[in-house]
């Protein structure tokens, strides 16, 4: 749905369209790059390579070669006479991507030594512009290499069975540099281990010391951290035999606070932040984008003392969202744990779910899919207290919240009595994670629900992210449906259907803060699309992740990768207490006012794209927990 022509959109397209991108000073884009996934791929996955021209006239068909790491074919380099000196060993190593080939491309197999692969870009226009696109998939063969053209060359990637190693390893590296209350050597100082004080009475303190932050900053939120250990989970069932410890510790460290967030009644705390919850209406100030914290005030360290009046604030707030998410990644993890660990992990979990089952909610969409995601993993841990009953009217009343018209997008979730489309910018493939994990469960008696979610699964990921994918030259999926778009005047909303709009990324003009780059709503996206792949079997789902966590590693519009641990080229990572942290996600690409995809590649610093966070990071553990070859479904799932 394209908003009216007016003077301000006017202006505002003519900026995001031709502001040169080279004014970015980090990197040049004036001149032609090639991108493709710095990661790499396992030998059968969906491979494409992207070469974008700046300012360059380019032909419309591009000759490129797959090289071995350190080959390249001969260039006329300037000046070649000079370096011909008799006597000289060396070949020339200046400017050594610069220049002509020597010799005619039609001839290139006389050359030596021969390229392993040569394909041809193609030119071919959308709505982001002109790109040279070309598939290589067909080309399987283990090891590490670069693609080369006359106008560039990629990163360096590899392909081997399972580059996906190197995210797990990097993963870890990235929570144990969270940790809060203790010394990371080179990392950040002791701090904050005498949290904290009740946000509603300051004079109770409670043990609640350690845990990770969040963002690399002093806030540790639950809701953004207790999807870690359904992460750790996957790495020490399925990961590398090296990792199993390793994650078993970072879990067990991660409990220790979330054990103590829990009262004696049931009830999980929301947080523990700097101070207190900003004044105002809790749900209309605290919340945006099925986002809890945006209006979050403060942030500071303390002197590690209690009692000294200076702690920080444990949001005692209800949050459903956390009281079900504790539920569902506690069960989760405890199929990985034993004994005492075990038993302490479902005992919590059930005492959480009754009380929230007692307490209620207001059947928001983000609830009731996280209500019935933690219902399926309690169930099958063996509690009596999550029914099939439960489970069953969970599964119709979501299934109920999805759009199927068949006019333009289908299949996305939607708010109760169609208030808005479903959109969320830490957990968009909720729901539909949720339906995976009822799906998995294959509960007796429940053939007719068992039916409704498979088609509602089906319909979400081809009716919706698929199909919304062809409208751009990376597969990228979409942020979300809005049923009245906020500032159609100033930013471009493209037709849904229905009257409705969809956006590739986060509007920016809103009335409440967080415009918020997407990598969490992609990697989301990959986790579903894995998952349902493993669970049904489609091939297509499976190479649709790959595609989406090609985009996270390089193949994108800036060619940078954006997870600081794993490739070549990335994004300056931002955080504004620690900036030491390695291996970090950050939050990824924001969208023009034209839905043009938008990065900053300066050195300046702001935190909607470069600001570090977890949660990219542990739905992308959870999408390649499922993308293993031959590994069948996550350990949440129980299949392998």
């Amino acid at each position: 749905m394209r908003p009216a022509p007016t003077a301000l959109l006017a202006a505002l397209l003519f900026v995001a369209i031709t502001a040169p991108v080279a004014a970015q000073p980090a990197f040049d884009y004036s001149r032609p790059f090639v991108a493709t996934s710095q990661l790499g791929f396992r030998p059968g996955s969906p491979k494409t390579v992207t070469l974008r021209a700046g300012a360059a006239a380019l032909p419309d068909t591009i000759a490129f070669f797959i090289q071995p790491v350190g080959n390249r074919l001969t260039r006329v380099a300037p000046p070649p006479e000079a370096w011909n000196t008799p006597g000289n060993v060396f070949r020339y190593p200046i400017d050594i991507s610069e220049g002509a080939y020597a010799q005619p491309l039609e001839n290139f197999m006389s050359w030596t030594p021969q390229p392993a692969y040569r394909g041809v870009l193609r030119r071919e226009a959308s709505r982001w512009g002109d790109v040279w696109q070309a598939d290589f998939t067909g080309f399987r063969q283990p090891g590490v290499y670069q693609i080369e053209t006359e106008y560039g060359f990629t990163a360096p990637f590899a392909i081997e069975d399972n580059p996906y190693e190197r995210l797990e390893r990097s993963y870890l590296e990235f929570m144990y540099a969270q940790r809060s209350g203790m010394e990371i050597p080179g990392v950040r100082p002791v701090e904050n281990a005498d949290d904290g004080v009740l946000d509603s009475d300051e004079t109770i303190a409670l043990p609640v010391g350690g845990g990770w932050n969040d963002a690399g900053d002093h806030r540790k939120w639950m809701f953004l951290t207790l999807g870690n250990l359904t992460a750790l989970a996957e790495i020490a069932a399925h990961g590398h035999p090296a990792f199993h410890e390793r994650a078993l510790a970072e879990a067990d460290w991660g409990n220790r606070f979330f054990f103590g967030m829990v009262t004696d009644s049931g009830r999980v705390y929301e947080d523990v932040g700097a101070g207190r919850n900003r004044s105002g209406d809790y749900a209309a100030t605290w919340w945006n984008e099925n986002h809890p914290g945006v209006t979050a005030s403060g942030d500071h360290t303390s002197d590690n003392q209690p009692f000294t009046g200076n702690e920080r604030r444990i949001r005692d707030q209800y949050n459903p969202l956390v009281q079900f998410l504790f539920v569902r990644h506690e069960a989760a993890l405890a199929r990985v744990l034993q004994g005492a660990p075990r038993s302490n992990a479902l005992v919590l979990a059930d005492k959480v779910w009754r009380y929230a089952t007692r307490r209620g909610h207001d059947r928001r969409t983000i609830f009731v899919a996280e209500e019935l995601f933690a219902a399926v993993e309690l169930h099958a841990a063996g509690s009596p207290h999550a029914t099939p009953a439960q489970i069953a009217a969970l599964v119709r009343e979501l299934a109920g919240r999805q759009e199927q018209a068949g006019r333009g997008l289908t299949g996305y979730f939607k708010e109760a009595a169609d208030a808005d489309g479903y959109r969320s910018i830490a957990f968009s493939g909720d729901p539909a994670l949720a339906l995976c994990r009822f799906l998995e469960a294959d509960l007796p008696g429940m053939a007719a629900e068992r039916s409704l979610a498979e088609a509602a699964l089906k319909r979400y990921v081809e009716g919706f992210l698929m199909a919304d994918a062809r409208s751009n030259p990376y597969a990228l999926t979409p942020y979300g449906v809005y049923f009245a778009p906020p500032f159609p005047e100033a930013q471009v909303f493209r037709a849904a259907g229905g009257g409705r709009g969809v956006r590739s990324f986060v509007h920016l003009f809103s009335t409440k803060p967080i415009p918020h780059g997407t990598s969490s709503v992609v990697a989301s996206h990959a986790y579903v699309l894995a998952r349902a792949g493993a669970l049904l079997k489609r091939a297509d789902y499976s190479a649709a992740a790959e595609r989406l966590i090609a985009w996270l590693m390089g193949h994108n519009t800036a060619g940078l990768c954006l997870f600081s641990g794993v490739g070549f080229r990335h994004p300056t990572p931002a955080n504004f207490a620690h900036y030491r942290i390695p291996d970090a996600p950050l939050v990824g690409f924001l969208g023009r006012p034209d839905d043009t995809p938008y990065i900053e590649t300066s050195n300046a610093i702001e935190w909607s794209t470069q600001e570090i966070w977890d949660v990219p990071f542990y739905n992308l553990i959870g999408a390649v927990a499922y993308l293993k070859a031959g590994s069948g479904a996550g350990v949440a799932g129980g299949q392998r």
